[in-house]
């Protein structure tokens, strides 16, 4: 939900306004005192890797579920992302044997409702809710689901330390298919300490009627206090989606101008960059303040390769959802023990590796091989 949503509200960013990044990144500083910077930059350095597959849970038969019928109501199928995720979903269905049925939406939650009730009356095999749609608005639906033997598989909105949370939240909801939301929130401090050296000061934007955003701030917050307690700092603004225009623009510049020496500034999302731009253009910080993002939206990676106050962003090989999602539903409708995670991988982009992605940066580049599709038809029985 949290990568949909940010794509769903990125503008395209050749408009914005050019604007260099703090000059050959800060690691040129003097390092703070009583950082552990080698530690920190191991970190970085290990996840700017591209991935490699390693099975998430063991093999099992497959060919229990061939012939049956999925139903897929993504969050929005206007988005890039859920568009990327759900056409990966078709290219598995088919490998292992299964139908896919795209219930198409513009993320109205009267559309998910519909969504449901649709595949309640055509009996489908199974629901997955891609990307994803809240189960907390979709509680009677789901409930109806499973008073008729359908399964409903609610994918990439909690995270994968939420697992239990999860399943309290909404008994209804047959398993998940959670994301690394918190792990990404880590890695955005970690490279904001190995890039300045020890010495960070953050304006971290969060928007917490999204589920995963609270974690991600927090889980930014906890690791500058653990890593750098003496010499880095952050404070977290919350500002819903729905304000993301009018407010976020308002509230960097303010916090800039009141407190100088802020020298990262941070989205939960990486759709609120353009809004971030523009408060730090309008406070005048260009070539002070760096942007440190989580998503991996195509628009705001590039921004690295133009050097444009981005130096650093957090993204999902979105094809790799895909097929991870099919994977857990292949699990539940083969009468295996569903996994507490697919363990889909993350990767750090910054100017040493951004051309991985493509130039001019796409949305699914980046990631490595595609030995992820083999991994998991090994694992369903095929060849």
């Amino acid at each position: 939900m949290a990568l949909a949503i940010a794509a769903s509200t990125a503008v395209v960013l050749t408009g914005c306004s050019k604007a260099t990044s703090v000059s050959a990144t800060a690691n040129d500083a003097t390092p703070a005192s009583g950082v552990d910077l080698t530690a920190v930059r191991q970190i970085v350095e290990s996840v700017k890797k591209a991935p490699t597959f390693t099975a998430p849970g063991p093999a099992f038969d497959a060919a229990k579920a061939r012939g049956k019928t999925i139903l897929n109501v993504s969050l929005n199928s206007t988005v890039p992302f859920n568009q990327i995720v759900d056409k990966a979903m078709g290219e598995a269905a088919k490998a292992a044997g299964v139908r896919l049925i795209q219930y198409t939406n513009q993320g109205q939650p009267a559309q998910w409702i519909q969504g449901i009730q649709s595949g309640i009356a055509q009996k489908v095999d199974l629901i997955v809710l891609e990307g994803s749609p809240d189960p907390q608005l979709l509680g009677p639906q789901i409930k109806a689901a499973r008073d008729a033997g359908i399964p409903v598989i609610s994918t990439h909105l909690y995270d994968a330390s939420f697992a239990s949370g999860a399943a309290k939240l909404n008994p209804n909801v047959t398993t998940f298919v959670p994301a690394n939301h918190y792990r990404a929130g880590m890695l955005m401090a970690d490279y904001a300490i190995a890039h300045s050296g020890g010495k960070v000061n953050a304006f971290f934007v969060a928007s917490n009627e999204v589920q995963p955003s609270a974690g991600i701030a927090k889980a930014f917050s906890d690791e500058l206090a653990k890593r750098c307690p003496s010499t880095c700092k952050a404070k977290v603004s919350n500002i819903p989606i729905a304000d993301w225009a009018t407010k976020v623009p308002t509230a960097v510049q303010t916090a800039l101008i009141s407190d100088p020496t802020i020298n990262y500034v941070v989205p939960v999302f990486d759709g609120m960059t353009p809004n971030l731009v523009t408060g730090i253009t309008q406070a005048g910080k260009q070539g002070q303040v760096n942007i440190v993002a989580y998503n991996g939206t195509a628009s705001v990676m590039q921004m690295i390769q133009r050097k444009n106050l981005v130096v650093a962003e957090i993204g999902e090989p979105l094809e790799w959802l895909g097929w991870a999602n099919v994977d857990q539903a292949m699990r539940v409708l083969s009468g295996a023990k569903p996994l507490v995670s697919e363990k889909t991988p993350l990767r750090l982009f910054d100017s040493s590796n951004i051309n991985d992605a493509g130039n001019p940066v796409n949305q699914t580049d980046g990631y490595g091989s595609t030995d992820f599709k083999s991994g998991y038809r090994a694992l369903w029985g095929l060849s």
